[in-house]
């Protein structure tokens, strides 16, 4: 149960439909879950520590926001992780995870080319999912996800605009360029390309993020907080 509530509230904040500096009310999600106030309680605990939620005393808990800088911070960092992953999947991916890799290019590329912005998430996590496990390098790995998981209720906002504002085939194309390096066994393009990536993520997100605190109203940035 408690695991279950605690993927189930997450999911809320990774998949984009709760962002950052959004209010976890403790009621709210008692209702929507179906549960008492206490697992929902744990829960959030359970997030903070994850670096998803923060907690405020006396106030409810909010989706965490990051200043500007931190942002920045993290996407440079998670371009290099990324990048030392890429580089070895192209010299340890298996031919298990070649075949996963070529029949998710051809559903990618149907739902970019349809703006279908749920489903081109969801490619994107598997994408990068296939390319940490294909890594071989349990630490890596590891750190690889934390990154991106921590900058989640950002990049998730990406996938939540129509196409006349985004054009999801941008990021597909990326993708395939980076997966033919992989799949080539070229370390060395497919690590410059991952990191290509990741930066031109940042400045496409630097764009969106403004025209998303419009449309809701609220700041998500820690350094914009009253």
């Amino acid at each position: 149960m408690q695991k279950s509530i605690r993927n189930r509230i997450s999911e809320l904040i990774l998949c984009g439909e709760m962002k950052p500096g959004d209010r976890l009310e403790e009621q709210a999600l008692a209702e929507r879950f179906q549960v008492s106030r206490t697992p929902i309680r744990e829960a959030i605990q359970q997030l903070s520590s994850s670096g998803l939620v923060q907690l405020r005393p006396r106030r409810s808990a909010i989706v965490r926001r990051m200043s500007e800088a931190e942002l920045s911070e993290a996407f440079e960092a998670m371009g290099d992780i990324e990048g030392l992953c890429a580089s070895y999947a192209a010299q340890r991916l298996n031919e298990a995870g070649r075949l996963r890799l070529k029949a998710l290019m051809k559903i990618s590329k149907q739902a970019c080319d349809e703006g279908n912005g749920p489903e081109a998430q969801e490619i994107d996590n598997e994408f990068h999912d296939i390319i940490h496990g294909a890594a071989r390098n349990w630490m890596i790995t590891s750190i690889a996800r934390e990154t991106r998981m921590k900058v989640s209720p950002y990049s998730a906002i990406g996938f939540i605009f129509d196409s006349e504002i985004i054009d999801l085939r941008i990021p597909h194309e990326q993708h395939s360029r980076i997966a033919e390096a992989i799949l080539d066994g070229d370390a060395t393009a497919a690590r410059s390309l991952m990191i290509e990536h990741v930066g031109q993520n940042y400045l496409t997100l630097q764009k969106l993020l403004p025209v998303a605190e419009e449309r809701g109203g609220a700041p998500l940035f820690a350094d914009k907080e009253d």
